[in-house]
Protein backbone atom coordinates (compact mmCIF):
# COMPACT_ATOMS: atom_id res chain seq x y z
CA UNK A 1 0.00 0.00 0.00
CA UNK A 2 1.41 3.38 -0.95
CA UNK A 3 0.29 6.98 -1.29
CA UNK A 4 0.76 8.73 -4.63
CA UNK A 5 2.47 11.93 -3.51
CA UNK A 6 2.28 14.20 -6.56
CA UNK A 7 4.33 17.06 -5.08
CA UNK A 8 6.59 17.58 -2.09
CA UNK A 9 6.61 21.38 -1.84
CA UNK A 10 3.35 23.27 -1.41
CA UNK A 11 2.88 27.05 -1.58
CA UNK A 12 0.28 29.85 -1.63
CA UNK A 13 -1.14 28.50 -4.89
CA UNK A 14 -2.15 25.31 -3.03
CA UNK A 15 -3.78 27.00 -0.01
CA UNK A 16 -7.41 26.38 -1.03
CA UNK A 17 -6.74 22.63 -1.35
CA UNK A 18 -4.86 22.19 1.93
CA UNK A 19 -6.28 21.19 5.29
CA UNK A 20 -4.22 21.36 8.49
CA UNK A 21 -6.98 20.13 10.83
CA UNK A 22 -5.54 17.88 13.59
CA UNK A 23 -1.92 18.32 12.44
CA UNK A 24 0.42 18.09 15.44
CA UNK A 25 3.05 20.82 15.93
CA UNK A 26 6.36 19.55 17.37
CA UNK A 27 8.56 22.64 17.20
CA UNK A 28 8.25 26.32 16.35
CA UNK A 29 11.10 28.68 15.43
CA UNK A 30 10.56 32.40 14.99
CA UNK A 31 13.16 34.41 13.07
CA UNK A 32 12.20 36.56 10.10
CA UNK A 33 10.18 33.46 9.16
CA UNK A 34 7.80 31.37 11.25
CA UNK A 35 8.85 27.72 10.90
CA UNK A 36 6.96 24.73 12.26
CA UNK A 37 7.73 21.02 12.36
CA UNK A 38 4.38 19.27 11.88
CA UNK A 39 2.84 15.95 10.96
CA UNK A 40 0.79 16.82 7.88
CA UNK A 41 -2.27 14.65 7.27
CA UNK A 42 -2.39 14.20 3.50
CA UNK A 43 -5.51 12.05 3.48
CA UNK A 44 -8.19 10.77 5.85
CA UNK A 45 -9.36 7.27 4.86
CA UNK A 46 -12.89 6.42 5.88
CA UNK A 47 -13.26 2.75 6.85
CA UNK A 48 -15.11 0.48 4.46
CA UNK A 49 -17.11 -1.01 7.33
CA UNK A 50 -18.97 1.04 9.91
CA UNK A 51 -17.43 0.88 13.37
CA UNK A 52 -13.88 0.41 12.14
CA UNK A 53 -11.35 3.21 12.72
CA UNK A 54 -10.18 5.76 10.19
CA UNK A 55 -6.67 5.46 8.81
CA UNK A 56 -4.52 8.39 7.75
CA UNK A 57 -1.69 9.13 5.34
CA UNK A 58 0.64 11.32 7.40
CA UNK A 59 4.08 12.77 6.64
CA UNK A 60 6.60 14.84 8.61
CA UNK A 61 6.64 18.34 7.12
CA UNK A 62 8.20 21.77 7.61
CA UNK A 63 5.68 24.60 7.31
CA UNK A 64 7.26 28.02 6.71
CA UNK A 65 5.52 31.40 6.70
CA UNK A 66 7.91 33.83 5.00
CA UNK A 67 8.93 37.26 6.27
CA UNK A 68 6.30 37.60 8.96
CA UNK A 69 5.28 40.91 10.53
CA UNK A 70 2.95 41.95 13.35
CA UNK A 71 3.13 38.55 15.04
CA UNK A 72 0.70 38.10 17.95
CA UNK A 73 -0.16 34.92 19.80
CA UNK A 74 -2.09 33.77 22.82
CA UNK A 75 -1.77 30.17 24.00
CA UNK A 76 -2.92 28.41 27.13
CA UNK A 77 -1.04 25.12 27.23
CA UNK A 78 1.26 23.04 29.37
CA UNK A 79 4.50 21.58 28.09
CA UNK A 80 2.87 18.13 28.13
CA UNK A 81 -0.03 19.02 25.84
CA UNK A 82 0.56 18.41 22.16
CA UNK A 83 -0.47 21.42 20.10
CA UNK A 84 -2.79 20.52 17.24
CA UNK A 85 -3.85 22.85 14.47
CA UNK A 86 -7.60 23.25 14.05
CA UNK A 87 -7.36 25.46 10.97
CA UNK A 88 -5.21 27.99 9.14
CA UNK A 89 -7.06 30.97 7.71
CA UNK A 90 -6.00 33.84 5.50
CA UNK A 91 -7.76 37.16 5.04
CA UNK A 92 -6.97 39.87 2.53
CA UNK A 93 -6.63 43.25 4.28
CA UNK A 94 -5.61 46.66 2.97
CA UNK A 95 -2.11 45.94 4.36
CA UNK A 96 -1.76 42.47 2.78
CA UNK A 97 -2.58 38.91 3.78
CA UNK A 98 -3.37 38.32 7.44
CA UNK A 99 -2.86 34.73 8.57
CA UNK A 100 -4.40 33.04 11.61
CA UNK A 101 -3.26 29.67 12.94
CA UNK A 102 -6.05 28.34 15.14
CA UNK A 103 -5.21 25.63 17.67
CA UNK A 104 -7.05 24.06 20.57
CA UNK A 105 -4.71 25.97 22.91
CA UNK A 106 -4.99 29.42 21.30
CA UNK A 107 -4.32 31.39 18.15
CA UNK A 108 -1.42 33.08 16.36
CA UNK A 109 -1.96 35.98 13.95
CA UNK A 110 0.52 37.66 11.63
CA UNK A 111 1.08 39.20 8.22
CA UNK A 112 3.48 37.52 5.80
CA UNK A 113 4.50 37.21 2.18
CA UNK A 114 3.25 33.63 1.85
CA UNK A 115 4.07 30.09 2.86
CA UNK A 116 5.85 26.96 1.74
CA UNK A 117 5.41 23.48 3.12
CA UNK A 118 8.04 20.80 2.58
CA UNK A 119 7.01 17.13 2.84
CA UNK A 120 10.25 15.72 4.24
CA UNK A 121 9.55 11.96 4.04
CA UNK A 122 7.25 9.58 2.23
CA UNK A 123 3.83 9.38 3.92
CA UNK A 124 3.00 6.79 6.58
CA UNK A 125 -0.36 4.96 6.55
CA UNK A 126 -1.51 4.53 10.13
CA UNK A 127 -4.39 4.61 12.58
CA UNK A 128 -3.09 7.70 14.42
CA UNK A 129 -3.02 11.29 13.15
CA UNK A 130 0.47 11.83 14.55
CA UNK A 131 3.63 9.84 13.92
CA UNK A 132 5.64 8.60 16.91
CA UNK A 133 8.85 10.50 17.59
CA UNK A 134 11.08 7.54 16.70
CA UNK A 135 9.15 6.73 13.51
CA UNK A 136 9.39 10.34 12.29
CA UNK A 137 13.11 10.40 13.21
CA UNK A 138 12.83 13.19 15.78
CA UNK A 139 12.24 16.90 15.32
CA UNK A 140 13.40 18.80 12.24
CA UNK A 141 12.91 22.25 10.72
CA UNK A 142 14.95 21.65 7.58
CA UNK A 143 13.44 22.74 4.28
CA UNK A 144 14.09 19.45 2.52
CA UNK A 145 12.07 16.78 0.73
CA UNK A 146 14.43 13.82 1.09
CA UNK A 147 14.98 13.41 4.84
CA UNK A 148 16.78 10.17 5.66
CA UNK A 149 15.02 8.08 8.29
CA UNK A 150 16.94 5.01 9.51
CA UNK A 151 14.06 4.14 11.88
CA UNK A 152 11.53 3.71 9.10
CA UNK A 153 10.35 0.24 8.16
CA UNK A 154 9.94 -0.25 4.42
CA UNK A 155 7.16 -2.50 3.18
CA UNK A 156 7.70 -4.06 -0.23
Amino acid sequence: MSYNLTKKIFSDADFDNMIWHDCTIYKVRLTEDLEMDIDYILQWNEPEMQGFPFTYWVAPATLVFKKIKNFRFEFDATMLDPIEIEDIEQEQTKHGLKWTIITQQGDAEFMCEGFEQYIRQEPFCQFAQAITMSERNGICLERITNQVNPHRMKLN
